[in-house]
């Protein structure tokens, strides 16, 4: 049996039978002659799957390791009689993650009240309902936009128009562009002036949701609106001039973390094992390198961890930027890419892209990380916890 897969599937080949003929390259280096005599195909978001690289193959199976399927050309798959998989929510508490993190930047640079705001999560699928769950138990007021279930108890769930005059607005949505929502431009230019310039728009589910030209041409024009971008429209080469006007702009890792990108393999593995009735696994579901992952996880001083000084939301606030700090990418994507030529070299962008996303490769959860929790407040206990952190009993 021969798989063709992207290199960066993490733990893949520890997670399959031997005897598998594996064709290991980066996902952007993927081509039709790797596959012409494969089985199976295991990319990631980097790697289209459509009849150019797939036609005249043999490959009867498709799995990507990532929750949206916007790679992949969906009815020509199924027309041609090929299975495919996805890693649906393998990734969900990792994006959640990144959005808190992302405010917390914020309420360290300018001092952003966010206990005091309403939330707007826009697409409630894997993703949001994981953010809306985290910001609920976090305590912080959060209104619910999709048309298409509303089945996440305690939260209101208003329409879209309403959704958008919130003071943070965050967009899960899938990519769509037919049916009664189509998703593709739904922040286009009459929608963005309709936004309060005070308020913050946060995406890290699909770039094409929001018009990225019309979004630079809007930043122009009010400089004073605060936005974050983990997803683009034209990745892996974003405008770089919308990329110098957001607050946080990174190169779609909002969901690569450890956890998420093992979760991912699981699903894939499990997928492909099922398809072609493989015999079961007889190796632990974590390898031993997984597992050595999983044992670097900060424990110790907690004042290595702790801004003690200020109120508990800043503190809060000081934690999860050291755990994870969005800025700091952002900061050195922003470097990186205003110091590429891009004229002179058509690959920049993503060799810019993928050098950052191999950077953090070792990202981890809050749930990896252990706080000692003497000397700090109750309130300050919970919204850690809330958050995901570890805290002794």
């Amino acid at each position: 049996m021969k798989i063709v897969a992207d290199k960066n599937i993490m733990e893949l080949t520890t997670r399959l039978p031997k005897g598998i003929d594996w064709v290991l390259k980066p996902g952007r280096a993927i081509c039709a002659a790797d596959l012409v005599d494969a089985d199976a195909l295991l990319v990631r978001s980097v790697t289209r799957v459509d009849e150019h690289l797939l036609k005249g193959s043999q490959v009867g199976f498709v799995a990507t390791a990532t929750s949206g399927t916007d790679h992949l050309d969906l009815p020509w798959l199924a027309a041609n009689g090929i299975a495919v998989a996805d890693a649906a929510g393998a990734n969900a508490n990792a994006v959640a993650e990144y959005v808190i993190a992302s405010l917390a930047e914020l309420m360290l640079e300018e001092n952003l009240p966010l206990w005091q705001l309403t939330v707007a999560v826009i697409g409630v699928g894997h993703v949001g309902s994981v953010l809306l769950t985290k910001l609920t138990a976090l305590g912080i007021s959060c209104v619910a936009c999709d048309p298409f279930q509303q089945i996440l108890a305690g939260v209101s769930y208003v329409e879209l128009n309403t959704a958008l005059q919130a003071d943070v607005i965050c967009l899960h949505t899938p990519l769509t562009d037919h049916g009664s929502y189509p998703s593709y431009h739904m922040l286009d230019e009459h929608r963005l002036k309709k936004i309060n310039p005070a308020a913050i728009i946060v995406n890290a589910g699909r770039g094409e949701v929001i018009d990225n030209k019309a979004l630079l041409a809007h930043l122009q024009q009010c400089p004073q609106q605060r936005v974050i971008l983990d997803v683009w429209e034209n990745e892996p080469k974003p405008s770089p001039q919308l990329l110098q006007k957001v607050f946080i702009g990174t190169p779609h890792i909002a969901g690569y973390s450890v956890e998420a990108k093992l979760a991912s393999t699981k699903v894939v593995a499990a997928a492909l094992i099922k398809h072609f009735a493989l015999e079961k696994l007889k190796i632990p579901i974590h390898s031993a390198g997984a597992m050595r992952m999983h044992d670097q996880c900060y424990e110790g001083d907690f004042a290595n961890l702790m801004v003690r000084k200020g109120s508990d939301q800043q503190i809060f606030a000081g934690i999860v930027t050291k755990a994870f700090s969005p800025k700091a990418v952002s900061r050195r994507f922003k470097d990186i890419y205003q110091a590429t030529s891009f004229s002179s070299d058509a690959g920049a962008g993503a060799e810019v892209f993928d050098s950052i996303r191999a950077d953090l490769s070792a990202r981890r959860e809050f749930g990896a990380t252990h706080i000692h929790a003497a000397g700090i407040s109750p309130q300050l206990s919970v919204w850690l916890h809330a958050a995901g952190f570890v805290l002794p009993a």
